[in-house]
């Protein structure tokens, strides 16, 4: 079902993203044919998820720029549930680029705020540079955390010829192989040689084919919990996606949790069903920690002669101890900079603590008109659910046939951790799906009210015994008498000796006496509104003055909380010490060891890249456009992004007059 709220012409500047029928525009009608078809339609098939509504974003038949990427990855997120993207920098064998200023705060807008704050899905196809040895992590989209990289397999369970090999890679859906071989994907089209008797195609390829599979079957998990957050969807895929339909293709390694995993194929082919099954029993996992290590700042020789490996290493304790503390791993980036020509002869690989080795990058042989990476961060997502701490290994080979004429040098290495430091794998128990003896109708993706809190202790005959690996509510243990039963009622009447209710609630607090005569003890609470009390504190008002906090009426709510529309105080984000809201993106102020991000309006652990702290005000400033990162000032550059060159600690797309550009873009 086509969705004006979900679609935008951002080449034509109007709300109507219809492309222009010249043959050349089929590549999005096919892929939104693929996720959203409408079921029964009598034409080219249903679409994986055929009770979403899609929208079109025309924003690749014009001029393509940050600007332009940026407002067509953050077009509507309060509405938007998935963006699927099946675009990027040029599969070519020797590009390096990733998204500009403005769409990476798109990317942190979107998984901060997104979706009333659970968080914006943005699936991407890993690339289909496969022709050239290209490699999907020197893509800066798919080798994002915001992003599920999607690959490619063929009908038969092997690798597709196109296919990109790289370790940001998370899962696979079937699409295209060998042409006159394996089949393509059937979808609808939109072709100028078409008309409408031939409204089908049988030749959508590609890992553009892919991703839209991957938002189908996101959707499919959606529908089944619309409580996913951006991080629990990407739990999902890695804990459902198979390996052995795949495993005729060699490559796959068994990481230090025992899971099976490929640089072809990620965690293996995506299971719709189990998909569904599994998000049904899915409690959001623990907040993400971000953890960075130290940076090692020393010069180290590449060697020249083919075979040369540099290897180095350091020692990290996962930032135990601290509010970044990360126990079990999510993604795990390794930022490097270094200069070596060719820079395509270089094979890069990362070893955990718990001997899983990930090549972050294979030779590029195409990649000879440049030498540097320059504070690139590399992605693996093989280490997912294993530790942080202890020795991680980097090894950098001269593996290429091209000739060397000078020794390279690695500059700096850093390992920034994303995961959690409590074990983020809680699932509901059957009794909670099923509506059976446990959970009836209880989400626990919202808070609990007093009602649920009695039909808990009353159903369930103990804490906790409808869960396993978690308690349910201890998210609220900072508020240790939240929701607590004793005192709730507020229907509560004082009786007297013969059975008969007090009729009304005082502004005396009263109560009959041993000749069943009623006696005033004291005047209510101050924080008790007009209506009275039934008894002695603020525990026993009617209604309260100001605000209620468990059952308490207060004159304000404390730190960590804010008042919702009715009057009672509710915990903020975790990221937040004051509020105005629930969601990450209604901090006021922010929780200790936390930033504030100034455009953004979040509060995060670290800055994000393109921004630099201010260390006075504890804020995240954003640098300059053009600017991958800078220092002490927006307009002070440390890098630019990586098509442009570095003069005077200002980005430019050419050299100013009078200057050449030399190795190291500068």
């Amino acid at each position: 079902m086509k969705d004006p709220d979900a679609s935008y012409d951002i080449n034509g500047n109007d709300s109507d993203p219809m492309p222009r029928d010249n043959g050349d525009n089929k590549h999005g009608t096919r892929c939104a044919g693929e996720v959203a078809a409408v079921a029964f339609n009598q034409y080219c098939g249903v679409g994986v998820a055929y009770n979403a509504s899609i929208g079109g974003v025309r924003m690749l038949d014009g001029t393509v720029n940050d600007a332009v990427e940026a407002k067509a990855l953050g077009l509507n997120p309060d509405h938007i549930d998935i963006y699927s993207a099946s675009w990027g920098p040029e599969d070519d064998g020797s590009t390096v680029d990733g998204p500009g200023p403005l769409a990476r705060r798109a990317f942190i807008f979107g998984v901060t705020s997104g979706r009333q704050g659970k968080g914006s899905i943005f699936i991407w196809a890993s690339g289909n540079g496969g022709r050239y040895t290209d490699s999907c992590n020197c893509d800066g989209y798919t080798n994002s955390i915001f992003t599920l990289s999607i690959s490619s397999a063929t009908q038969g369970g092997y690798k597709p010829w196109y296919l990109e090999e790289c370790s940001s890679t998370l899962a696979t859906t079937y699409s295209s192989g060998t042409p006159g071989h394996d089949k393509s994907v059937a979808t609808v089209d939109m072709d100028g040689s078409l008309r409408p008797d031939r409204i089908c195609t049988v030749e959508h390829t590609g890992t553009s084919a892919s991703a839209p599979l991957a938002a189908g079957i996101s959707a499919l998990a959606l529908e089944a919990n619309p409580a996913l957050t951006w991080r629990d969807m990407q739990y999902l895929v890695v804990l459902t996606s198979r390996s052995d339909p795949l495993e005729k293709e060699p490559g796959w390694i068994l990481n230090g949790v025992k899971r099976k995993v490929s640089h072809k194929f990620g965690y293996g082919l995506m299971d719709a069903g189990a998909m569904v099954s599994l998000a049904e029993q899915w409690t959001a996992v623990p907040s993400q920690h971000i953890c960075k290590s130290r940076e090692i700042n020393e010069d180290r020789p590449i060697e020249v002669s083919v075979g040369y490996t540099l290897q180095t290493h350091m020692d990290v304790n996962g930032c135990a101890g601290t509010v970044n503390e990360v126990r079990f791993l999510e993604h795990v980036q390794c930022k490097i900079t270094l200069r070596f020509f060719p820079r395509g002869n270089l094979r890069i690989l990362l070893t955990s603590p718990m001997g899983t080795t990930s090549t972050l990058l294979f030779e590029r042989p195409r990649d000879i008109t440049k030498s540097n990476f320059d504070d690139w961060p590399f992605l693996s997502v093989h280490f997912w659910g294993e530790r942080a701490e202890g020795r991680w290994t980097l090894q950098i080979l001269n593996g290429g046939p091209r000739r060397v004429s000078q020794p390279g040098i690695l500059s700096k290495w850093q390992l920034i951790f994303y995961g959690t430091q409590t074990n983020p794998i809680r699932l509901k128990s059957e009794g909670t799906r099923t509506g059976g003896a446990g959970y009836s109708g209880l989400n626990p993706f919202v808070f609990p009210t007093e009602t649920d809190i009695n039909q808990q202790a009353g159903s369930l005959g103990g804490a906790g015994a409808g869960y396993y690996q978690s308690d349910l509510y201890s998210n609220f243990m900072n508020y240790p008498n939240l929701f607590s039963a004793a005192g709730s009622g507020i229907d509560k009447t004082v009786a007297t000796l013969n059975g008969h209710n007090i009729p009304t609630a005082q502004r005396e607090n009263v109560m009959a006496d041993s000749n069943n005569k009623l006696v005033v003890l004291h005047d209510c609470d101050p924080e008790c509104d007009q209506q009275g009390c039934y008894g002695k504190g603020p525990t026993q008002c009617v209604a309260c003055k100001h605000y209620r906090l468990d059952n308490t009426c207060v004159s304000r709510c404390p730190p960590r909380s804010f008042p919702n529309q009715g009057g009672v105080c509710w915990p903020c984000h975790e990221s937040c010490e004051t509020c105005a809201g629930a969601g990450q993106d209604s901090c006021l102020t922010c929780a200790p060891a936390h930033l504030y991000v100034t455009d953004l309006a979040v509060c995060l652990q670290v800055c994000p890249e393109g921004y630099y702290e201010n260390y006075d005000n504890r804020t995240c400033v954003p640098c300059e456009a053009n600017c991958a990162s800078c220092q002490d000032r927006p307009d002070y550059c440390t890098s630019c992004d990586h098509h442009l060159v570095m003069h005077e600690h200002r980005c430019y797309a050419a050299c100013p007059k009078n200057t050449y550009e030399t190795e190291d873009y500068k």
